[in-house]
């Protein structure tokens, strides 16, 4: 292998072992097999050219944009492992995606262009995550056909932001460093800022040059490419940015003239260099005293067959259809001596992706990381979970938890875990304390015993003084600390009917505000009222009391336009927060089983007669209703509901089942049981939580993901 003068053969904790774009000639960019040292795993390293590694403005610009690749959620975004530190010289961006060969790497193995089977089912897949990435907001603006990686189980697309690395907004990229010129639209060669137009354009532009086997565009067009394929290419590729299609009808059009006896499988020679560059590169045992934490261990794959590789994998139309929930057709489709995956029948829940049993009780329910993590923590360990593979990133049983405080997630990557004497920063992808505090140990100070919530840079907690007076007199305060400066901002007393000690104030953060609500035994079955605190400088804004009451906070929810939602034996009122007037009211059959769940413009609850209601959040008119066969008297966590990240199917549990319902007319679409190991156990589980395509089912100390929408 020749590396450049620019680079070394170690960059942090990888060691440089090969090339990867010997046969990409399109945007300067410089793409490693490396070896990461502390798992032994390969990894896809890419780095800017030399002159752009030189230029000061870019590194940081390379590095800003790699930073944000980690919030592209799905399974066609290469996950990132690990990103060059701010004091290196050279930036670089390490991706968790080998075995792969980029599309030229493909057509150099194939000796030609893919077939048009392997071309449509790329295009349907890419423009389902783009479809998903632009309605998060996110613009990838760095599609070529050196960015799109093929690997054994799908497409992995890298290079995000890498137009907005090149230059300034404004700034003319007639020929821009460090990008393909050939997938650049024309508005961006301009100086336009990239939008999400500008990612179909190269989306186009990748899959000509999939259909072709030119990085030209005129050839394209010229091009004898059968229809729809032809014309829905060159429409992507029109000069007018309002004439490009959606996403979305790319991937519709492309599913609709899908052949019945085609699979979209990668050609035998792809195959075999996918097969070759995974035996040129195994995985290898850690080096002694390599730190483990940052990555998990896995065993090494098997060699694809030609069916388990990519999109042949996809297993057809139906496949196609269900993004990233399609992970049960690739995985049925893989077995090429196995049986053909059984058609999903109505009120057969479907067979999970995986499942990961703890081997010990769960002190909470998992919490969840952008769709890419899950969190558990148990009576032996902290744990997190890949939520593509269900493998263990990475375990500590060195955190120890206060049970009596919940973990809790931040935004900036890390999780607080609070111990009886101090709470420490924990990074989510490594499991690396970054930081501890211990100012709030209760020993010289106040003890910090529950957390509230968090806001950019900001964890608002309640703490007690080490004596019944408190250390200033006050029994119980709201305090909000600056995460970065790790300081305390303010801090504000609490009224004793606002003092909690149970370790369950269920706290509502606002725009501008944070709510806490009258304790339980404040209450005692009167109305409900909260304390709105400014958010900014911890003053008190108001106290307001609610109509109706209800059993307990935990019952509640905050919409978006600040409406209060609570539950009463009877129904649920919507409240405007700040004025406390009463929007509407909805009845039904009992009070709630438990909170009350909301996606788009409905709300969801299920009463204690097992009827769930879905219910309009701007009037209170009922949308539908539908009741259970299975009652839910008597049983601890029945009753709880979810909606699936897509917002199309709604879970319920009851006594037995986890019931899926059409979350347009509350029709059962499944039921699923899962075997209980603890006997006399009543309850099933319930949905945990859901991540695009997958919803995560929690039964005794056994994790499921199941395939969704």
């Amino acid at each position: 292998m020749s590396v450049q003068a620019a680079e070394t053969a170690r960059l942090g904790p990888f060691r440089i072992v090969g090339a990867a774009d010997a046969h990409d000639r399109f945007d300067g960019g410089r793409r490693r097999i490396a070896r990461d040292d502390r798992t032994g795993r390969m990894a896809v390293l890419m780095l800017p050219s030399e002159e752009l590694a030189e230029d000061p403005g870019y590194r940081v610009r390379f590095r800003a944009e790699a930073e944000n690749s980690r919030r592209l959620t799905g399974y066609w975004a290469a996950p990132v492992i690990d990103i060059a530190p701010a004091h290196e010289d050279l930036p670089w961006v390490a991706y968790d995606c080998f075995p792969a060969l980029s599309l030229a790497g493909a057509l150099a193995a194939h000796k030609g262009p893919l077939p048009e089977p392997t071309v449509r089912a790329l295009g349907t897949v890419l423009a389902q995550a783009l479809a998903g990435w632009h309605a998060s907001g996110l613009v990838h603006a760095g599609i070529s056909p050196a960015t799109t990686l093929l690997m054994a189980d799908g497409p992995r697309l890298t290079g995000y932001g890498l137009v907005r690395a090149a230059a300034l907004d404004g700034s003319e990229r007639a020929h821009p460093p460090g990008v393909d010129p050939f997938s650049l639209p024309p508005e961006q060669r301009a100086g336009g800022r990239p939008r999400p137009a500008g990612d179909v354009y190269a989306l186009g532009a990748v899959l000509s040059y999939a259909a072709t086997g030119h990085a030209d565009l005129s050839y394209a067009s010229r091009a004898a490419l059968p229809e729809p394929l032809g014309s829905l290419i060159a429409a992507c590729l029109s000069a007018d940015p309002e004439a490009r299609p959606q996403p979305m009808t790319v991937a519709r059009e492309l599913r609709a003239s899908w052949p019945a006896d085609t699979s979209g499988g990668l050609p035998t020679p792809v195959v075999a260099a996918l097969g070759e560059l995974e035996a040129t590169h195994p995985p290898e045992t850690p080096r002694d005293g390599a730190e483990t934490a940052a990555e998990p261990r896995a065993a090494a794959r098997q060699g694809p067959s030609r069916r388990a590789v990519m999109i042949g994998a996809l297993s057809g139309v139906a496949g196609l259809g269900l993004g990233a929930g399609a992970v049960a057709g690739w995985r049925a489709a893989g077995e090429e001596s196995g049986p053909r995956a059984a058609p999903r029948l109505r009120g057969i829940a479907p067979a999970p992706l995986w499942r990961h049993d703890f081997g010990s009780e769960l002190q909470e329910d998992p919490l969840f990381w952008q769709g890419r993590l899950a969190l558990v923590n148990t009576a032996e360990s902290v744990t997190a979970l890949t939520l593509r593979t269900g493998r263990v990133l990475w375990s500590r049983d060195d955190l120890y938890p206060n049970p009596l405080v919940s973990i809790l997630l931040l935004g900036d990557g890390t999780f607080m875990s609070p111990d009886t004497s101090a709470f420490s920063a924990v990074s989510l992808s490594t499991g690396r304390i970054k930081w501890v505090e211990r100012r709030y140990d209760g020993v010289d100070g106040p003890s910090a015993y529950e957390f509230l919530a968090a806001g950019k840079n900001t964890l608002w907690f309640l703490i007690k003084g080490n004596s019944e007076e408190g250390p200033d007199g006050d029994e119980c305060a709201v305090v909000a600390y600056d995460l970065k400066k790790r300081k305390e901002r303010w801090r504000t007393p609490l009224p004793e009917a606002f003092q909690g000690d149970d370790g369950d104030t269920v706290a509502f953060l606002l725009e501008s505000m944070i709510l806490i609500p009258r304790t339980n035994e404040a209450m005692q079955d009167g109305p409900v009222s909260y304390l709105a605190l400014d958010r900014r400088t911890g003053r008190k804004l108001w106290t307001r009391t609610y109509r109706g009451e209800d059993d307990s906070p935990e019952t509640r929810l905050v919409t978006p336009g600040n409406l209060l939602i609570t539950c009463d034996d009877d129904g649920m009122r919507a409240h405007d927060i700040v004025s406390g007037k009463e929007r509407w009211r909805a009845r039904t059959e009992g009070g709630a089983a438990a909170a009350p769940v909301m996606r788009g413009r409905s709300v969801y609850v299920t009463d204690s007669k097992a009827v769930t209601h879905a219910v309009d959040v701007r009037s209170g008119r009922s949308r539908w209703r539908r009741r259970s066969a299975v009652p839910l008297q008597s049983s601890f966590g029945s009753g709880e509901m979810a909606v699936s990240h897509a917002g199309t199917t709604v879970f319920q549990s009851t006594a037995s089942e986890i019931e899926a319902l059409d979350a347009s007319n509350g029709a059962l679409r499944w039921r699923f049981a899962p075997a209980l190991k603890v006997p006399g156990r009543a309850v099933p589980g319930h949905v945990v939580g859901t991540a695009p395509g997958m919803a995560f089912v929690l039964s005794d100390r056994v994790l499921y993901a199941l395939p969704v929408d």
